[in-house]
């Protein structure tokens, strides 16, 4: 594995640009094919040789490459797999490599703890613990044969055979009594690395038990995927003095929430793999996952200073950073989940003391006796953050300069998450592109004056945001910006790409106005201005990628954020339109919000000239991302592709009719109009569906679809919910009255939203597109995972030995 983690260097150097013919000529050659008449025949003649021994050559560098499991191309890997030996497996491409290029590693520790956890992370990439249960059972002492040495817990950092280490923190020798005065460490209970004993469990296993038996080896399993938003500002909630302090208590209070819009949020800690004190070389490991270093929601009794177990600098670390550098080249990542960079101007050398506290009642002042000076206190459920220092100097620096690195948890790769982005070519349709880029942290209105003027662009633009921060954007406020309708819109001459940078999330908060974008030009005065016009059109997009969308406190209620798109297509790829609708403090459900609401004049005013000369049918393409209800008439065509689409919430408050619509052809009338003509590939839907046709495989319909055209189209492997469904044809689809559909959660916000629970039927987890799951994530092949583990594991795993898999996310 070691050789497969520097994957992309080795393929770097094989790719290196070479030489080219002309230029390893000898200086005399070329000078004198310079003197030519007319000059440079030899280098047209060699450029010509140069195409073709370009082909050759990349053929033979091609056919090397095959040679190594780590840049072969995917068809050979079952065939170096035959080599060995491997039985071949299906699924992700990543993990078939890694189980050829481990095959003799794990056959060397066939049979080993080490050697499972191993096997398990290569086949799954999921953080994994092994324990043998047979281990966590209670056992009785003869008096004439006592072990009080024999310890079952391993923190990972201390010698396992330092007694007094352990029973000075109340760890409990095998068979002993559990010790209650140690908050984290009751928080272990029933947990991967729970070290109290218990009886044998008898009982028939069912996915996600732990039945401690002898003959049992449970392997824990993380399966939510963690994102770390770098040197992001968090939302500054208030500064309060507090003049009656005295001591060592803090003078001033500074409250923020980690979430940069104020939603609660679950912190997680990042997964950082340990081998002899935490060095991260995968092929040297030991353990792959070990206690405070697991991808899991951060446990709040682990850090609070009051348990003797807790170890909160595992979770959180407090540096400086030099707050004048708008490049940010000292901020520091030191890898845990939570990280606060503060301005080194004011907070250089100072020692921070770290716990964690419940502040879902802050406004009730911090439950605790006393806030010290110096003292940062983190609610790890809701991710709120609390800081006291001693002056009203030190909390405006603070308030002003203070930036965090936080992790959290989704299931996967959709909506807008920080991750690796493929570049962007030089060209778009034929034509040079403009390359701009948005730096909050230099420019604060950095995005509003690169879509200043753009009507006027000749070539296509791109905007790259290469920051995790809030930007404001009212369109109106925008020069160039054309008022339509009352309206603002932004005008376009050609396409327009707005995009995060590689490990970014950005925020673009609407102000006042939703996103409106039309041509600049439509109508021609003559016949050839005309086909000129129409040549752009045919070409002209807005892509909008890795950014999460959302409303300003001043956004006018009931509009969408996305309200024109007078295009030939909108591409929204692995972006978060807001939908509202996650969970408050108080336990009930936010609003829902409608995110696309496009009207079938396309926004083009009377008289209707623009709108006869617009030829188009605008494309509507969603991939991978999150949004709310979509309202879209048959004047468009949504293309919709491993998404989340959410139009259910509590009391049904995102329709203005009160019902549940996640796709329909009018926001003003869903009841009675059909959406436009609709193709989906792996798609998860909340709400109701009324479509004049729909075409694709692979979807998870909650609520009630009704297709207006059903006798056209195709719908394959999907879910329905079989409450008056009106369905085109279908094939190898279940619905509710045969198939038992359950979420881990539904609610937008929450870790585990969308993904499906493991009482869901199996047809549903198990049949879906290419014999995997139905929905959003099925282009993840959980389901492949699984099966590839049972086959290695009836390969590896000891006569008598019984494998009992139990997910902890």
């Amino acid at each position: 594995m070691e050789s497969l983690c520097n994957q992309l260097e080795v393929k770097d150097i094989l790719n290196k640009k070479r030489v080219n013919l002309y230029d390893r000529l000898p200086e005399i050659y070329r000078i004198k094919d310079e003197e030519q008449q007319p000059p440079g025949q030899l280098k047209s003649y060699l450029s010509i040789v140069e195409d073709l021994f370009g082909e050759i050559h990349e053929n033979i560098e091609s056919l090397y490459h095959d040679f190594f499991i780590e840049t072969c191309d995917e068809w050979v890997i079952p065939y170096i797999g035959d080599l060995l030996g491997n039985s071949h497996l299906q699924g992700d491409a990543w993990t078939l490599r890694a189980d050829v290029a481990d095959a003799i590693a794990l056959r060397r520790r066939k049979g080993s703890l080490v050697g499972i956890e191993r096997l398990t992370y290569d086949l799954t990439q999921w953080g994994i613990h092994c324990v043998e249960l047979r281990e966590n059972l209670l056992w009785n002492q003869h008096f004439n044969h006592q072990r009080p040495d024999d310890i079952v817990v391993d923190d990972g950092d201390v010698n396992v055979n330092d007694i007094n280490h352990f029973q000075s923190l109340g760890t409990p020798v095998r068979g002993g009594t559990v010790n209650l005065r140690d908050p984290a460490l009751l928080s272990l209970i029933n947990t991967p690395f729970d070290p109290f004993a218990y009886t044998a469990d008898l009982r028939p296993h069912y996915f996600g038990s732990i039945n401690r038996n002898l003959s049992n080896l449970a392997v824990f399993l993380w399966r939510l995927e963690t994102y770390q938003v770098q040197a992001s500002k968090p939302l500054l909630v208030n500064i309060k003095q507090n003049p009656a302090a005295s001591g060592s208590e803090a003078k001033v209070i500074v409250r923020f929430e980690v979430h940069l819009l104020g939603y609660p949020l679950v912190l997680f800690n990042t997964h950082r793999f340990q081998s002899n004190k935490n060095k991260p070389v995968i092929a040297q490991i030991d353990t792959i996952t070990q206690i405070d270093y697991t991808p899991n929601p951060i446990p709040l009794a682990r850090i609070n200073r009051n348990s003797p177990m807790a170890s909160p600098e595992k979770y959180i670390s407090v540096t400086v950073y030099d707050e004048t550098d708008t490049t940010l080249q000292s901020l520091k990542q030191s890898g845990v989940g939570l990280q606060l960079h503060l301005p080194k101007s004011t907070f250089d050398g100072y020692l921070w003391l770290i716990t964690g506290a419940d502040l879902c009642a802050w406004e009730e002042g911090v439950r605790r006796p006393e806030l010290g000076n110096r003292e940062v206190i983190v609610d790890p459920v809701i991710g709120r953050i609390v800081i006291g220092v001693n002056t009203i100097e030190e909390g405006n620096a603070l308030a002003n300069h203070l930036l965090i690195t936080y992790t959290y948890g989704a299931v996967g790769p959709v909506g807008s998450h920080p991750i690796d982005r493929p570049n962007i070519s030089d060209k778009l349709n034929d034509e040079d592109i403009i390359k701009k880029e948005v730096n909050y942290h230099i420019n604060s209105n950095g995005l509003k004056d690169e879509l200043a003027n753009i009507q006027n662009s000749t070539s296509p633009i791109v905007i790259e945001i290469r920051d995790s921060m809030v930007h404001d954007l009212d369109i109106s406020t925008i020069p160039g910006t054309m008022i339509e309708s009352s309206k603002p819109c932004l005008s376009l001459n050609r396409s327009l790409i707005i995009r995060a940078a590689d490990g970014q999330r950005p925020i673009i908060r609407l102000v006042n106005n939703s996103l409106r974008f039309r041509p600049t030009h439509v109508k021609g005065s003559n016949p050839q201005e005309q086909t000129e016009f129409d040549k752009v059109m045919s070409s002209m997009t807005v892509r909008l990628e890795g950014l999460y969308l959302t409303r300003d406190k001043t956004f006018p209620v009931g509009e969408p954020l996305i309200a024109r798109a007078a295009l030939n297509s909108l591409e929204i790829y692995g972006c978060t339109l807001d939908p509202g609708n996650f969970k408050m403090l108080d336990g009930k459900r936010a609003p829902l919000f409608t995110s696309i609401d496009l009207k079938s004049h396309y926004g083009f005013e009377q008289p209707p000239n623009e709108e006869l000369a617009f030829k188009q049918t605008p494309l509507i393409i969603l991939q991978r991302s999150i949004t709310g209800p979509i309202f879209a008439n048959d004047g468009y065509l949504l293309y919709l592709t491993e998404s989340i689409i959410d139009g259910e919430s509590e009391g049904n408050n995102g329709s203005p009719t009160g019902l549940p619509f996640a796709i329909s052809g009018s926001s003003n009338d869903p009841v009675n109009s059909w959406g436009a003509p609709t193709e989906i590939n792996g798609v998860t839907v909340y709400g109701r569906i009324r479509v004049e046709s729909i075409n694709g495989r692979g979807g998870l319909c909650k609520n009630r679809m009704e297709v207006l055209d059903n006798q056209h189209g195709c719908l394959k492997f999907c879910y329905f919910s079989g409450d008056g469904d009106r369905l085109p044809q279908n094939y190898g689809c279940v619905n509710g009255r045969q198939a038992r559909l359950d979420f881990e959660s539904d609610i937008f916000g929450h870790p585990a939203y969308g993904q499906l629970a493991n009482t869901a039927d199996f047809r549903i987890k198990e049949r879906g597109p290419n014999d995997d799951a139905m929905g959003a994530f099925g282009f993840m092949q959980e389901a492949h995972k699984l099966r590839n583990l049972l086959i290695r594991y009836r390969e590896f795993m000891p006569v008598g030995i019984k494998a009992l898999l139990i997910p902890v996310t």
